[in-house]
Formats: structure tokens, C-alpha cells, sequence
């Protein structure tokens, strides 16, 4: 006779699934019957409030209908006896089902079971009376599980809507509040460089392999791509180099027969000389694992974190990640399953 909470994802589903529990007539009496009181009970709390409000309607209604005073006054009293007596039972049947539970170990402490149907610890109250609508809507889901379909499908495809509704449109104010709050700390102070610092010095091994992998799996592709461009450029380069040398060129000015082709050769052996010198160098920075890309990826990780320009590239990813995720969660999911 222990109500739980239901899992609303659950009524998606066509068919009603199985229930994680036996259920016998007994319970299945009992359960119907405190969803009809409830119901009775919050019918007549509603005509209790509205008779004891005194409005004007009411007294043209009792009036209309030949009420005594002393009659309507009779109403009242019966009503919130009535009233009364169903709380007492649901206080008693509340301790009586606690017992049960600890008996039976239903629960992992004995004191969980009033923080697990919290609805119904709260619904005793007067002034929290509506919540055992609650606990009717958890009996009529039970008995939906179980095969009994008390509430009918579109009922309960309405209800979960309306749910989802509220839950998303609390949980999205709630995270707007947060992310505006920490935009306005990152714009309005400074103390967070010491956090964001702490967390980079936290993860530099993984930065280090994550530079690693990267440098490996680009820069030998992208030389490779380039290395006939890289030895023409070492080689023109060489070659300017010996043109450029005045000391060789006064030399072969020396030598009036030959200096001029001895000058041509020396330019060509420059330039395919330039060109193995490249390939030279090339060959190792395409090799994998490469020690000098490590080198360089741990050097870049371990850069002192006070330089203005990281500190203005990471407000600004920070910046521009919170404003991504604000337009994301400012977006009415509901709307566009009406």
C-alpha cells in the first residue's frame, strides 16, 4: 500500500509496463478507494473554503434555495468535521504504512520513508492540503503500471507535457541566473585568473599530449605536401648565396676562360646541394614518434599563464561558451512539441 513517485518518462509508452511489484486485490481496493476519498475530500475542502468565504453568490444561491442560516451553518460544521476526520486517518495511515515499511525493510534507514513521500507528510497540513491530489495521481499511476487504465492516455500525455513544461521552464531561469552571474564576474573582476590557472597547471600533462597528437597527425602530412616547394626555396636560396658572395665572384673573375662556367657549375652544385640539405632536414620532422614535437609541445604548455594575450584568449572562449550556452538553453523546447 506504499505509494512512490512516479517516473513521468515511463508514461510515454503505449502499453503499460510491468510493474516492479505484486499487487493483490487487497491493495488494489484499498488504492482505489483513497483515490476516490481524496478526491471527495479535496471536492469538499473546496466547498468548505468557498462556503466560509462569504461570497456573494453564495448567499443568493442559499437564499434561493430556502437555506436557513442555522442549516448553512450545520453545512459548515458537518463539512469541516468531515474534513478533519479524513486528516486524522490519513496522519494514522501514514504512521501505520511507516510501520509496515520498517517491518519489512522496504527502505536501506527506517527514517527514509516520510523524506520518500514527502507529498504526503506535507499534505496532513492544512495549509498543504492540495498536495494529496498528488498522492491520488501517484495511486491512479500505479494502477495505470499495473494494467487498470484509471486515467485515460491523453490524460496522462497532457500531464507529462504540462510537467515537462514547468520542470524545463524552472530549470532554464535557473540556469540564466547562474550564467549571468558568472559573466558578471568574469567582466566585473579579476579573482577568477586564479581559479582558471589552477586548473590549466591541473591538466598541462594532458595539454602536452594533446599538442603531441596534434602536431603529429598535421605537420608531417602538411611538409610532406610541401617538400618539393621547401627544397626549391633552400636550393634558390643557396644559389642566391653563391651569387651573393663577392669574395667567390672575384675569384672566378680571375680565371677569364673558365671563371664563367666554373661559376654556372658551382651554382648548380649550390642549388641540388640546397635541395638535398632540405630533404636532409625534412626526412626527421616527418618521422613519428617525433622527439622534437614533444619538446615543442611541452613548451608551449608550460607557458607562464600571466601573459595579457592568454588571459584575453580564454575570457574571450569563456565569454563567447557562456553566451553559445545561453541562446541554447533560452530556447522553449516545449514550444515545438505543440
Amino acid at each position: 500500500m506504499t505509494s512512490k513517485a512516479p517516473n513521468i518518462g515511463d508514461m510515454e509508452s503505449h502499453r503499460p509496463p510491468s510493474p516492479p511489484y505484486k499487487h493483490t486485490r487487497l491493495n488494489l481496493i484499498y488504492d482505489m478507494a483513497m483515490v476516490a476519498g481524496i478526491i471527495i475530500n479535496l471536492c469538499l475542502l473546496g466547498v468548505e473554503y468557498v462556503l466560509g468565504a462569504n461570497f456573494t453568490w453564495v448567499n443568493d444561491v442559499m437564499h434561493f434555495l430556502h437555506v436557513s442560516p442555522a442549516s448553512e451553518e450545520g453545512l459548515k460544521n458537518s463539512i469541516h468535521d468531515i474534513n478533519a476526520f479524513f486528516t486524522i486517518f490519513l496522519i494514522i495511515e501514514l504512521l501505520i504504512r511507516w510501520g509496515i515499511a520498517i517491518i519489512q525493510r522496504r527502505y536501506y534507514r527506517w527514517f527514509f520513508f516520510p523524506f520518500i513521500h514527502w507529498y504526503e507528510v506535507l499534505g496532513c497540513f492544512a495549509i498543504l492540503r492540495p498536495l494529496r491530489l498528488l498522492r491520488a495521481f501517484v495511486i491512479a499511476y500505479r494502477l495505470y503500471l499495473l494494467g487498470y487504465p484509471v486515467l485515460p492516455r491523453s490524460w496522462i500525455r497532457k500531464g507529462q507535457f504540462y510537467y515537462e513544461l514547468v520542470l524545463e521552464e524552472l530549470s532554464d531561469r535557473i540556469v540564466l541566473q547562474v550564467i549571468d552571474g558568472v559573466s558578471t564576474e568574469f567582466t566585473e573582476n579579476q579573482t577568477h585568473y586564479v581559479l582558471i590557472e589552477k586548473i590549466i597547471a591541473k591538466h598541462r600533462p594532458m595539454i602536452s599530449r594533446a599538442l603531441i597528437e596534434a602536431l603529429e597527425a598535421s605537420l608531417p602530412n602538411a611538409i610532406k605536401l610541401h617538400q618539393t616547394n621547401i627544397s626549391q626555396y633552400v636550393a634558390a636560396a643557396v644559389e642566391r648565396s653563391i651569387q651573393n658572395t663577392p669574395e667567390l665572384q672575384q675569384i672566378l673573375k680571375l680565371m677569364p676562360v673558365v671563371g664563367t662556367l666554373l661559376s654556372q657549375r658551382i651554382e648548380a652544385i649550390g642549388a641540388r646541394l640546397g635541395e638535398n640539405i632540405a630533404l636532409e632536414l625534412i626526412y626527421p620532422l616527418t618521422e613519428q614518434p617525433n622527439p622534437l614535437y614533444a619538446e615543442v609541445a611541452h613548451q608551449i604548455g608550460t607557458l607562464d599563464f600571466p601573459a595579457p594575450e592568454i588571459e584575453a584568449l580564454i575570457d574571450s572562449i569563456v565569454i563567447e561558451t557562456l553566451k553559445v550556452v545561453r541562446e541554447q538553453v533560452s530556447i522553449q523546447q516545449w514550444k515545438a512539441k505543440l
